[in-house]
C-alpha cells in the first residue's frame, strides 16, 4: 500500500503506509501473555485496540466514507464500555454520562490521533511520552496494569521509530494511528478508574488534544468544510513556516514531556502546586497553540 503525495501531504515521494500493523500485533502478542495486565483492563485494550486497529487497516486498503467511519467508531467504543465501566459505583445518572463520555473521549482521541500523524516519528514520540509517564505513574501509584500498558505500548513504539524517523520509510498508517489511539485511549481512562487525577491521565495526550480541537475550532468559525484534508494544523504550520520534520518533532516531543510533567504534579498532594502547574499547563498549551502566528508575524516584520 503506497501513500501518494497530495497537496496537504508533507511528504514529496510515494511511501509505504501500514506499517503500524507490526507494532499493533506486537503489542496485542504481550498483552495475550502477560500476568500483569488482566482481567477487565485487558479485556478493553484488547477489544479497543483491535477494533479501532481493523477499521483503520479497511482504510488503508479501500477507504471509508465518513458518517460509515464515525459509525464504526462508535460502535468500537461502546463494545469496550462492559469492561471500562465495570463494578463502577454510584447514581445510574452518573455512570450513564460517565459512559456516554468514555465512548466520545475513545473516539475524539482516535480521531485526533490519526490527524496529527502527519510528519515523520511525530506519532512515535507521543506514544513514547505518554508510554513513559504512565508507566512511572503506574509504578508510583501501585497502578501496575496502566504502568505495564505504557511500557509495552512505548516499546513497540520506539521499535517502529527508525523506519518512520528522520526519513521516513514508512509511515503507520490508519492501521497504526488507530490503534495507538484507541490503546492510549484506553489506557488514560484506566488511570483514571485507578484513581490518578484527571491531569495525570489526561495531560500526556493533552497536545494531540489541543492542536486538533483548536484547528477544528478556527475552520469551523472561517466557514470551512471541517472534516476535509487539510494542512491547518499547528504541527503543519510550522512546516510551512520552513521547519525541518526533525525539528517540528522534537518542539513537539518537548511540549509533550511538559505536559506530562505538569500534570504528574498533581499527584503530590498540594493544592497550591496543583494549581500553578495546571496554569502552568494551561500556558504551555497556549503558547504551542498560538505560535506559528507569532512566528509568522516576527517573520514579515524583518527587514
Amino acid at each position: 500500500m503506497l501513500d501518494l503525495p497530495t497537496p496537504r501531504s508533507s511528504h514529496a515521494q510515494p511511501t509505504p503506509r501500514g506499517g503500524g500493523l507490526a507494532p499493533a500485533a506486537a503489542v496485542l502478542v504481550v498483552l495475550a501473555f502477560t500476568d500483569v495486565i488482566t482481567g477487565d483492563a485487558r479485556a478493553a485494550l484488547a477489544i479497543a485496540a483491535t477494533g479501532f486497529g481493523l477499521g483503520g487497516a479497511v482504510e488503508d486498503l479501500r477507504g471509508v466514507p465518513p458518517a460509515p467511519r464515525l459509525l464504526s467508531q462508535g460502535a468500537m467504543a461502546i463494545a469496550t464500555l462492559p469492561w471500562l465501566l465495570s463494578e463502577m459505583r454510584g447514581p445510574e445518572v452518573w455512570r450513564v454520562t460517565f459512559g456516554v463520555g468514555v465512548a466520545v473521549w475513545l473516539i475524539a482521541y482516535v480521531n485526533a490521533f490519526n490527524f496529527m500523524d502527519g510528519v515523520n516519528g511525530l506519532s512515535a514520540v507521543q506514544v513514547v511520552v505518554a508510554g513513559v509517564t504512565w508507566w512511572a505513574l503506574g509504578e508510583w501509584q501501585d497502578v501496575h496494569a496502566l504502568a505495564a500498558g505504557g511500557l509495552v505500548v512505548a516499546a513497540a513504539a520506539m521499535a517502529f521509530a527508525p523506519f518512520n524517523f528522520p526519513r521516513a520509510r514508512m509511515f503507520l498508517g490508519d492501521v497504526g494511528s488507530y490503534f495507538f489511539g484507541g490503546w492510549l485511549g484506553v489506557l488514560a481512562v484506566l488511570a483514571l478508574r485507578r484513581g490518578l487525577t484527571v491531569e495525570a491521565a489526561i495531560a500526556p495526550l493533552s497536545l494531540y488534544l489541543a492542536d486538533t480541537g483548536w484547528t477544528l475550532a478556527r475552520r469551523v468559525a472561517q466557514h470551512e468544510t471541517w472534516y476535509l484534508p487539510h494542512r491547518d494544523h499547528v504541527y503543519q504550520r510550522f512546516i510551512t513556516l520552513g521547519w525541518t520534520h526533525a525539528r517540528v518533532t522534537a518542539v513537539v516531543g518537548a511540549v509533550i514531556a511538559a505536559c506530562s510533567c505538569l500534570g504528574a504534579v498533581s499527584l503530590l498532594g498540594a493544592l497550591w502546586a496543583r494549581s500553578l502547574a495546571d496554569a502552568a499547563l494551561v500556558g504551555v498549551l497556549i503558547v504551542y497553540l498560538i505560535s506559528p502566528s507569532l512566528l509568522r508575524r516576527r517573520a514579515t516584520s524583518e527587514p
